[in-house]
């Protein structure tokens, strides 16, 4: 299938690129990375984001030209959603834009069925959609700009959990060695994207004292309201990473952080070891993700989420007896 987008971006000349709401460096990283490329082929490329941008990632290059504002509905001859396979994820507005336009690619590594678009390439077992990308690039010959090789490598370097998570493979450490060669600066990088910032670490002792251990330590379960971020001066990018610290719990299989959005949904980020697919939970809620990583965002109040949440857990707990 990646022939078939490679073959539908060398015929457009004009290409609008849509990520998730919330877009991590993963969604960021494939998206300029991706108009890198096609603006080295010198093709005009918009990248749409719906925000808000995580403040470790305003130092990729191009960050100036991502717009919450959508394109004209004649302003492309391609649009390509990246790190998501469902309209809606790329927000209401997006989506709706979408749905609209007869020419979608996609290009995802995300868990569930794939029912839009005119051609998709969805495949889980890579680490990251800027891995996908970059075998994108190097299939069909594109220059792998040092522009492009910074965001590239700054979605495998964070979907891997600098290359710690169970889905670093021999495949994405040689993706990321080529975009190091390319001109990926591996060290400057990781000042940006892992400086410490202290509101976050006040965010991070908020978590902790929600923090419940059950199921022997085995399950761990937080939550953050609306009030917590506002007393410590934060925003929901802030908290892309506390979950993985749940997760680093010894002794903790599964995790889970649920955090209040100021229209009154809870969004539930899960993770797990790897035993539990807690990508299970989420599809079947209507969210999505992978084995150890997914999310849904739910109706409802906190209390009655969080115990939702627990029960479903404990559930894939008790099947690994």
């Amino acid at each position: 299938m990646s022939n078939q987008i490679a073959a539908m971006l060398a015929q457009a000349s004009r290409v609008s690129v849509f990520s998730h709401v919330l877009p991590d460096g993963d969604a960021l990283g494939s998206s300029l990375g991706l108009m890198h490329l096609l603006g080295a082929q010198g093709k005009q490329v918009r990248v749409f984001s719906a925000g808000p941008i995580p403040e470790e990632y305003l130092f990729l290059p191009g960050m100036d030209r991502v717009s919450d504002v959508l394109p004209g509905a004649g302003e492309q001859d391609l649009a390509v959603m990246l790190d998501c396979h469902q309209p809606e994820r790329t927000g209401p507005v997006g989506g709706a834009f979408l749905a609209k336009l007869p020419q979608v690619a996609i290009i995802d590594h995300h868990q569930g069925e794939v029912d839009f678009g005119q051609a998709a390439w969805v495949d889980p077992s890579f680490a990251a959609t800027s891995e996908m990308v970059t075998l994108l690039a190097q299939a069909e010959g594109w220059p792998l700009t040092p522009q492009a090789a910074t965001c590239l490598f700054v979605g495998v370097q964070t979907d891997t959990g600098s290359f710690r998570y169970a889905n670093t493979t021999p495949r994405v450490l040689r993706v990321a060695a080529d975009l190091a060669e390319a001109g990926a600066d591996v060290w400057a990088i990781s000042q940006e994207v892992y400086a410490t910032r202290p509101k976050r670490l006040r965010l991070l002792g908020r978590i902790m004292d929600n923090l419940e251990l059950s199921d022997q330590g085995r399950l761990a379960l937080s939550q953050i309201t609306l009030a917590d971020l506002e007393k410590v001066g934060a925003g929901p990018a802030d908290l892309e990473q506390a979950v993985e610290t749940l997760r680093l719990i010894p002794g903790v299989e599964v995790s889970a952080l649920l955090r209040q959005n100021p229209k009154g949904a809870i969004k539930v980020s899960m993770r797990s070891r790897g035993k539990v697919d807690v990508s299970q939970v989420a599809i079947a809620l209507g969210g999505g993700g992978h084995k150890s990583a997914a999310g849904v965002t739910l109706e409802g109040n906190l209390e009655g989420v969080r115990r939702d949440i627990a029960t479903r857990l404990r559930q894939g707990l008790e099947a690994l007896a």
